[in-house]
């Protein structure tokens, strides 16, 4: 089978992240990067054979492919999404999805209209220890699941091409941007929650957090989503109470007090269609999309809908947050 034929839109942070990542996926070949800065990302390919273009419109008419992996900044995703689309590819997007649900709205008519695959790279769906947190909810193996604690903290992002995370206009800033992975996660495994509340503190001074609340019946989901001015290490972190026992991440992943061996959260992996071991998020999600390209298959783990569904309750999270 010929490999697929990859077209990767900008390769900056998370860019650079998806191209280096491809060098292990056997069954695809980055053909043609496009980013404004070219200089940057002809240093960052080296000596692989891969053209550079700085015009998205020039890279779709001259190159043949397969697929289009776009990331690019948040505010650039939907109407790229849309056009890849209508040249008939099957697209892979970064998350989020889109700023808000009406942009998302359009990117589902869009997707709707074609046979293409198109699928965001909600990556945390697909890193080891949140899949093995899915699988003792979904099983009853621990009961009922009582309480769920999400903690995403960070410094404020200050690294970014021209600075873009930190306008909120073009980032969404920490509730869109960050906090949106934990509310995806949630919603996929939970669906749709009953209520929500949350405090925000928006962006000044280089410092935004959310803290949300998400009820499902008598269960409580709580996520903390932090850009703090001052240096600490990202983590990401959880806490699941269940009937009898709990999980927890924290430096390492423990059931009931044992710590549980990341091949052994990984053992799901079979269940994406990847013969990988699955503690690299990134790697594993775009090996799934690229197999579901090659083999014909709908991207059911990650749907469209789904996604849209992540940046609608985002901004129904920012409605209903009390503003301190």
């Amino acid at each position: 089978m010929d490999k697929v034929r990859v077209g990767l839109v900008g390769i900056g942070g998370m860019g650079g992240c998806h191209f280096f990542n491809y060098d292990s996926v056997e069954n695809a070949q980055v053909v043609a990067v496009c980013d404004v800065r070219e200089d940057m990302a002809k240093e960052k390919i080296g000596e692989r054979d891969v053209k550079v273009y700085t015009d998205l419109k020039k890279m779709l008419r001259c190159e043949k492919l397969d697929m289009i992996d776009i990331c690019t900044p948040s505010y650039l995703h939907a109407d790229m999404a849309i056009a890849c689309l209508k040249k008939g590819y099957h697209v892979l997007c970064e998350k989020p999805m889109t700023l808000n649900a009406k942009d998302a709205k359009r990117v589902l008519a869009a997707a709707e209209k074609t046979n293409k695959n198109f699928m965001v790279a909600h990556v945390v769906r697909f890193m080891a220890p949140y899949m093995y947190l899915k699988d003792v909810i979904t099983s009853g193996e621990l009961g009922k699941l009582i309480r769920l604690d999400m903690k995403r903290i960070s410094s404020m992002p200050l690294w970014s091409f021209e600075d873009w995370m930190r306008d909120v206009s073009k980032s969404g800033g920490v509730v869109t941007d960050l906090s949106i992975h934990d509310f995806d996660f949630v919603q996929s495994v939970l669906g749709a929650p009953d209520k929500i509340s949350a405090i925000h503190k928006e962006m000044k001074d280089n410092s935004e957090y959310i803290l949300t609340n998400m009820f499902y019946g008598d269960k409580l989901i709580t996520c903390e989503g932090t850009w703090y001015n001052a240096n600490i290490p990202f983590s990401a972190k959880y806490l699941a109470v269940f009937e009898n026992g709990y999980v927890e991440l924290s430096d390492k992943l423990v059931k009931n007090g044992e710590e549980v061996s990341f091949a052994k959260a990984s053992a799901d992996a079979a269940d994406l269609g990847i013969n990988i071991g699955n503690d690299n998020g990134y790697l594993a999600e775009i090996q799934y999309f690229v197999n579901c390209v090659a083999n014909g298959l709908k991207t059911d783990l990650v749907t469209p809908t789904s996604s849209a569904y992540s940046v609608e309750l985002a901004d129904t999270i920012k409605k209903k947050a009390q503003i301190i």
